[in-house]
């Protein structure tokens, strides 16, 4: 009988953990749910863009012309990479940011490649007139949200106090926002440092308190801010 009793006890424990588990189960929210994209990795992706390998130039970039330059200042665009340069090409046009051949020879002649935003394959190669002139060693303290924020003014150029800003967003409502080079918008109170392709605006900084992170959004049109999670960065 005791071993009976025994038996019907385990039994019915079982029974009562199993319906516990499947609770448990049931009270755990679907994947991406209330965040706009896949909640399972549960931390917003952070990506360095990085042109070139030993054997040269990534053979999935599209070259879409090769020019002559010069690069003497640090990129604005991508204000967190110290192998990033803002370029004037023989064409007069300004490209940034522009990548060094870290795997280049001493002697051999400095490439770089040039990209308008991390969302496109294509870019242009530039051949420096000059040595590039280093004025910034160390990146951004950047991945952790740790770096420090100068108080910006209408008008002013992102630069070195500005190392946190990713060079590019994408949001978790489709849009992808890319760093500019001037801000020349301030919304209540806060510059306006991306421009989206949806039409949005991104006020202030990027949130990174958290695993995911966020910004404070005004869609095109509307009237009212909402806060939206980002699903990746750029360096």
């Amino acid at each position: 009988m005791r071993w009976l009793l025994l038996s019907v006890g385990a039994l019915f424990a079982l029974v009562a953990f199993a319906s516990l588990d499947a609770v448990a189960q049931e009270a755990t929210p679907e994947a991406g749910a209330g965040t706009g994209f896949d909640a399972v990795a549960a931390r917003t992706a952070v990506h360095t863009v990085l042109p070139y390998g030993p054997g040269g130039l990534n053979p999935d970039l599209n070259v879409t012309s090769n020019i002559n330059g010069a690069c003497q200042t640090e990129s604005l665009a991508s204000p967190g990479r110290p192998d990033g340069w803002n370029c004037v090409g023989d064409d007069d046009q300004i490209y940034d940011p522009c990548f060094e051949n870290a795997y280049a020879a001493e002697d051999a002649p400095v490439e770089l490649a040039c990209f308008a935003s991390p969302f496109t394959n294509d870019v242009v190669l530039l051949t420096v007139d000059q040595p590039l002139t280093r004025t910034k060693e160390s990146s951004h303290e950047g991945h952790d949200g740790d770096a420090a924020y100068g108080e910006a003014q209408e008008g002013d150029d992102i630069g070195a106090n500005y190392w946190g800003l990713p060079w590019a967003l994408e949001l978790a409502n489709g849009d992808r926002c890319v760093l500019k080079t001037r801000i020349d918008v301030v919304l209540a109170g806060e510059p306006v440092h991306y421009d989206c392709a949806d039409g949005g605006t991104i006020l202030g900084h990027v949130n990174r308190d958290q695993p995911i992170w966020s910004i404070v959004y005004l869609e095109k049109g509307a009237v009212a801010t909402s806060l939206i999670d980002v699903t990746a960065a750029w360096y």
